[in-house]
C-alpha cells in the first residue's frame, strides 16, 4: 500500500467486491486475502481498491467449488501462469465429476433393481498359483488412489527389475471413497532376493482361485468398473464361498499406448470353490 493509496473499510470493501464480512474475515484467517492494515488499537480491517482484483479472482474461484487450499494454490502461483495453473485444477475436477457421475448411474440401476451383474460380463475363473510380491500398502482415499497406483507400480517394477515375475496387481483391503481409506497394497510379483527400502514389504501371496473378468481400458471407470466387482463377487458366491484374501485388479500389460477398446486388465474376486 502507497501513502497515497485510499483505504477501505471491511464494511465497504465487502460491498465493493461482493463478499461477504464472514467471507472476508475467513480469508484474511486464512492468509488467502489479508487487509492491507489493521488498527492496533481498534483491530479494525481497511483494504485498499487495489485488492479488489484479488478479492473477484477468490470469489469467481469458489464459485467453481474449488477448495481453499486450490484457491490459495492459484494465488501463489505467478500471475503469468495462472492459467495453466486452474487448467490442470479443473481438469482433476472434471476427472471427479466423471466418476461421481459414473458412480449415481450405477446406484440408479441397483435401485431400479438391475442386481444380475453376471449378464453383463463373461465371468470366468483361474487358479492363481503361490507367489512371492514386493508390496507398497498406503492408507488413502479416492482422489489419491490413481496416483499412487502409477507411483507405486514404478518403485516396485524399478526395484525388482528383471526378476520381475508376473502381473502388476492391486488389492482393495478396505473401501475407498471420500471417507473410507482402505487400505490399498500394491503387488508386484518377483523371483530370487531383494533388498528393500523399510517402506517396501516382501511376503509370499497365497494360492487360490479367483472369479475374474477383463476389461478394456475404457471400462476402467465408473460405473463398469463396479459393475464388474459385483459381477465377480456374484460369480464367487454362487461357485463357492469368499475367501480372507481381497478383491484385486491385475494389470498385465502397460497402458501408454493402448486405445479404448483394449483388454487392459482384469478385475477379480477370490474365492473357495465347493467341494
Amino acid at each position: 500500500m502507497t501513502d497515497t493509496e485510499a483505504t477501505l473499510t471491511i464494511g465497504a470493501f465487502s460491498r465493493a467486491s461482493r463478499l461477504s464480512l464472514k467471507a472476508l474475515r475467513l480469508y484474511d484467517d486464512l492468509g488467502l486475502l489479508p487487509p492491507a492494515r489493521v488498527d492496533e488499537g481498534t483491530g479494525y480491517r481497511y483494504y485498499t481498491p487495489s485488492q479488489l482484483g484479488t478479492a473477484h479472482l477468490i470469489g469467481l474461484l469458489r464459485q467453481l467449488d474449488l477448495p481453499l487450499s486450490e484457491v490459495r494454490a492459484v494465488l501463489d502461483t505467478p500471475a503469468q501462469t495462472r492459467a495453466s495453473q486452474l487448467t490442470q485444477l479443473w481438469a482433476r475436477v472434471e476427472r471427479e465429476h466423471g466418476r461421481r457421475r459414473g458412480v449415481a448411474q450405477y446406484l440408479i440401476e441397483k435401485l431400479q433393481g438391475e442386481t444380475d451383474m453376471t449378464d453383463h460380463f463373461d465371468v470366468q475363473q483361474r487358479l492363481v498359483p503361490a507367489q512371492r510380491v514386493a508390496t507398497l500398502t498406503r492408507r488413502l482415499y479416492v482422489a489419491d488412489l490413481t496416483d499412487f497406483i502409477g507411483e507405486a507400480g514404478g518403485r516396485l517394477h524399478a526395484l525388482t527389475g528383471a526378476q520381475t515375475a508376473g502381473a502388476t496387481f492391486v488389492i482393495y483391503h478396505g473401501e475407498v471413497n471420500a471417507d473410507s481409506d482402505g487400505p490399498v497394497e500394491v503387488c508386484v510379483p518377483f523371483t530370487g532376493s531383494l533388498t528393500v527400502p523399510d517402506d517396501v514389504t516382501v511376503r509370499e501371496e497365497p494360492a487360490h482361485h479367483e472369479a475374474y473378468v477383463t476389461l478394456t481400458r475404457a471400462q476402467f471407470v465408473f460405473p463398469d468398473i463396479l459393475r464388474a466387482y459385483d459381477a465377480t463377487c456374484e460369480y464367487a458366491k454362487a461357485h463357492g464361498t469368499p475367501g480372507e484374501l481381497s478383491p484385486r485388479e491385475v494389470y498385465p500389460v502397460a497402458w501408454d499406448g493402448l486405445s479404448d477398446n483394449d483388454p487392459a486388465g482384469d478385475v477379480a474376486w477370490p474365492f473357495v470353490p465347493r467341494g
